[in-house]
């Protein structure tokens, strides 16, 4: 048997995708937002690439129901209905400004304005504050104290306790069993009624009694204001109803919509003699660009169509009459492979009459109905045990097992523990703690 060196030759069969595949599935998986950003920057680069000006013509183009993007212009009134609201931040900066605060506590104050959570809470321990800031305990508690006393009442709290005792000293209710009811605050938010009452030695009247008080408190002031960045969701798909009931679906017009070749250079580059490569290069790429977003612009659209035509009964009679729906359906329906139909719902918006959505909202599990083999779908179910809590009464609080028998009348069969499930998805107390609501 030799040892020696031999040299081995073997064909392997590769499949791989083409610069364009590549290109327009990357294009598929961008929302319009990401699109245009991606465009901008290839115009930066590419000389070849240029916006054209848009005429009158294409203003009032509309295609509804085709595989050809509308070209009617996105006006200014979805910019135009967004309401300013004041940030919470911004709003203590302003008070900031006009306090009687000295430079150094302001500085202190812009940090911690800066480290308040969502509902106006401190969200940093008071050790790396003073650490960071290079201010011992007792300067820290100080300036507190005086931010303490900013709009809203019981912003830069550390605690729910904390707030709340800022919030009922502004109205001069707090007592001696407020105090001690709020040092056992975590008790309260347990309803653990028997052990409070224990604890304080009150009545379970009086009891409710101070609680009626702390509920009218507010537990998260900073949540009045709005966030600090204003998201405007601009829909990459919209759905019409005219006044014939018919429904006409079609792509919104984008900046990327009016992008071109620049034709200027079209002799140089068609010149196979004196072929100038730079330019060459960037016609083949804005070539390839273009080709990836018309591509992208059709597929979306189609899978957009047959997604709304599955739900064309929640279009006419809201979220009771959602149906299951996978993107296995969608791609054996539109011909299209699944990670296809995936890319091309992936972070999209769809505006339609009853509001806008992200298009994977309407794909959905289901559950088949207790009377048939259709099936219905989970987000039905949510709402129908939504609607049923919702209009419960005092007198009638409604346990699992009794939503489960309610449901039966919707043709709807689960079982306890589903509803169990389901409630706390929608984070919905028990009924054992519900009945709190009223006291």
């Amino acid at each position: 048997m030799s040892l020696g060196l031999t040299n081995l030759t073997k064909l392997n069969q590769v499949q791989s995708l083409s610069p364009q595949a590549q290109l327009t599935i990357k294009l598929l998986s961008l929302n319009n937002a990401e699109l245009e950003n991606f465009l901008e920057k290839k115009i930066e680069d590419n000389p070849l690439l240029i916006e054209k000006e848009s005429s009158a013509k294409d203003d009032l183009q509309v295609q509804p129901f085709t595989d050809k993007y509308a070209r009617n212009s996105l006006d200014l009134e979805i910019l135009n209905n967004v309401s300013y609201s004041m940030s919470l931040r911004e709003h203590l900066i302003d008070q900031l400004a006009i306090s009687n605060l000295d430079a150094r506590e302001k500085i202190i104050s812009n940090y911690l304005i800066n480290t308040l959570d969502d509902a106006g809470y401190i969200s940093e321990e008071e050790e790396k504050i003073c650490q960071t800031l290079g201010i011992d305990l007792d300067y820290y508690n100080s300036v507190l104290t005086k931010l303490q006393s900013f709009e809203p009442t019981g912003v830069f709290s550390r605690s729910l306790k904390e707030c709340l005792t800022l919030q009922l000293t502004e109205k001069g209710q707090l007592d001696k069993k407020l105090s001690h009811l709020l040092n056992h605050i975590e008790l309260l938010a347990d309803d653990n009624v028997k052990k409070i009452i224990q604890i304080m030695d009150i009545t379970k009247e009086e009891l409710f009694e101070l609680i009626k008080i702390i509920r009218k408190c507010n537990p998260k002031p900073g949540l009045n204001y709005s966030k600090d960045t204003l998201e405007v969701i601009t829909p990459d798909i919209v759905i019409n109803k005219n006044e014939s009931s018919m429904y006409a679906i079609k792509l919104t017009q984008n900046y990327f919509s009016n992008i071109i070749i620049d034709e200027t250079y079209s002799d140089i580059i068609q010149n196979k003699v004196k072929k100038n490569d730079f330019l060459y290069g960037h016609y083949t790429e804005a070539k390839m660009i273009l080709t990836s977003i018309a591509q992208r612009q059709k597929t979306l659209l189609k899978v957009a169509y047959e997604v709304m035509l599955q739900q064309r009964d929640f279009l006419e009679n809201g979220i009771n009459f959602m149906k299951p729906l996978n993107l296995d359906k969608i791609a054996k329906i539109t011909n299209l492979h699944i990670s296809t139909v995936s890319r091309s719902i992936q972070n999209k918006f769809i505006e339609t009459p009853r509001g806008t959505f992200e298009m994977k909202y309407f794909f959905d599990s289901g559950i088949s109905k207790k009377n048939s083999s259709e099936e219905i779908s989970s987000k039905t179910i949510e709402n129908r045990i939504k609607e049923l809590i919702k209009n419960e009464k005092q007198d009638d609080i409604l346990s699992d097992d009794k939503i489960v028998r309610l449901l039966e009348e919707y043709d709807i069969k689960i079982a306890r523990r589903t509803v169990a499930k389901y409630r706390t998805k929608l984070s919905i107390l028990p009924s054992s703690k519900r009945k709190n609501k009223f006291l």
